[in-house]
C-alpha cells in the first residue's frame, strides 16, 4: 500500500509539473507588449520553439496522466494470506 501512494504521488507530481511548464513555456514567449528585440530572443522562429517545447511537455502530462488514471483506478492487490501451521 506504501509503495503504491509513493508511486502516485510521484505521477501527480510529475503531472503537476509538466503542466505548469508546459503552459509557461506556450505562453511566456508570445505575452507582454511587442517591442524590438535584438539577438534569438526576438525571433519569431525562437519563440515558436519554445512553445513547441512547451506542447511537449503537456504530452507528456497527458500520457502519465492517462497512466495515473490506470493506476488509481485499478484495484489494490490484496494482502498475501498467511498460512497458518497444521496442528
Amino acid at each position: 500500500m506504501r509503495r503504491r501512494f509513493w508511486q502516485v504521488a510521484g505521477s501527480a507530481l510529475f503531472v503537476f509539473y509538466c503542466t505548469a511548464v508546459g503552459v509557461f513555456l506556450i505562453l511566456k514567449p508570445w505575452a507582454g507588449p511587442p517591442r524590438p528585440q535584438l539577438g534569438i530572443g526576438g525571433s519569431p522562429f525562437f519563440r515558436g520553439f519554445v512553445s513547441g517545447l512547451g506542447l511537449l511537455h503537456l504530452a507528456a502530462a497527458f500520457a502519465d496522466l492517462r497512466s495515473l488514471a490506470r493506476v488509481i483506478s485499478a484495484e489494490p492487490s490484496p494482502a498475501p494470506a498467511t498460512q497458518e501451521p497444521a496442528p
